[in-house]
């Protein structure tokens, strides 16, 4: 669910174009705040879940998620509809991803790519269901109730929230590390209870403990221009891919397909390749390294490819490299920083990230005819 609306920007982008009267420029604000807020949630959930824990802060970040898309569907103008969709609800869900990924990281070691990826692989599953759900609450209800419908789906992710727990072990370890024994000089007047009464850590002495950790780490910064180049691939290929396959004389049927191909071809990608990691053949950073390595020379076969079947081999390609890095990403980042900073560490990544991923639009440009076709065949 928390992926949802990153899959269906096309039929936000359609909707808002018709509903509020605006040009493409408009319309494209709410839909690409939604991706550039996602990393400043992460700003935040690091220091909260240190002194309330990761399911609470979860359990609000589902609330901002679902209550930003029912807003925007009482919003009156452009301007609106870019606080509630755009930032309220992009903020929401960067809280969500991040503490699913940290949840996912306490429970699982060996098999952490696995189960990472298939988390993720929610997200390319809900591209081929929720789009048509929407499009079919827009035929039938308008698109101001279909925003409102969506957000009573999403409150969904408040009631499953409340299940997580996390281990004990971890919560065992994180009570333990809140306090601590001073040494004492040895007094007369000693009673042996006294190591009973530990003094405890605040929770801004421990945040900032975990922040001098993850800033000494040399691989998280390596981590992090990683993920911001993924970021850019990511919404660089999706806006371009359509376009570059109506330049190579593909049909716009035929163009538009090359979607759900990318779609199954990343599920392959989060799920299986972090498998190679699991079992051993190869280590997760060798992996990581082999995978941006593959990812490169795929992108760069783009502009060379001719037709269709050649132009579908390397989307494939593109889409199976650019999965696995998804995972693998939060796999490195909890191998790194260990599972005290890794929250803290996504704060700090969404800290530096997030204003770097508000210069996406000059790359992208003005959303491509995949969302004009959307548009038409939602008529």
């Amino acid at each position: 669910m928390e992926s949802a609306s990153s899959r269906c920007s096309g039929f936000f982008y359609v909707g808002i174009m018709e509903q509020m009267g605006v040009d493409r420029g408009l319309a494209s604000w709410p839909v690409n705040l939604i991706g550039s807020v996602n990393d400043f949630g992460g700003l935040v959930s690091g220091p909260l879940s240190e002194h309330f824990t990761t399911v609470p802060v979860l359990a609000v970040g589902s609330v901002l998620a679902s209550a930003g898309v029912i807003a925007s569907s009482f919003s009156p103008d452009i301007t609106w509809l870019s606080i509630t969709l755009g930032i309220i609800h992009g903020f929401g869900l960067g809280i969500v991803v991040t503490m699913l990924q940290v949840i996912i990281s306490m429970y699982f070691n060996r098999y952490r790519g696995t189960a990472n990826g298939i988390m993720f692989a929610g997200s390319t599953v809900s591209a081929f269901f929720y789009p048509q759900l929407l499009l079919f609450f827009r035929n039938t209800y308008g698109f101001r109730s279909s925003l409102l419908l969506f957000g009573a789906i999403l409150m969904n992710m408040f009631a499953i929230s409340l299940a997580f727990r996390e281990p004990p072990w971890v919560r065992n370890e994180q009570i333990k590390k809140k306090h601590s024994v001073e040494p004492r000089r040895p007094s007369l007047f000693t009673i042996e209870l006294e190591p009973h009464r530990r003094p405890k850590i605040s929770t801004s002495r421990a945040v900032l403990r975990s922040i001098r950790g993850v800033v000494k780490c040399a691989m998280f910064y390596v981590l992090m221009i990683t993920w911001l180049s993924l970021s850019y691939i990511l919404d660089i290929f999706f806006a371009t891919v359509v376009d570059l396959a109506l330049d190579k004389g593909v049909s716009l049927p035929d163009a538009v397909s090359l979607i759900p191909y990318f779609s199954i071809a990343d599920l392959v990608g989060r799920v299986f390749l972090p498998l190679l990691a699991d079992q051993k053949c190869l280590r997760r950073a060798t992996l990581m390294v082999l995978n941006y390595t593959l990812l490169g020379v795929s992108l760069l076969s783009l502009p060379f490819t001719s037709g269709f079947a050649t132009l579908l081999c390397a989307c494939l390609a593109v889409a199976l490299f650019m999965g696995c890095g998804m995972t693998m990403h939060s796999v490195l980042m909890a191998d790194y920083l260990g599972l005290e900073r890794l929250a803290v560490g996504y704060s700090i990544m969404g800290a530096i990230c997030g204003p770097l991923l508000l210069g996406k639009a000059p790359f992208t440009g003005e959303p491509n005819s995949y969302y004009a076709y959307m548009g038409v065949n939602g008529d």
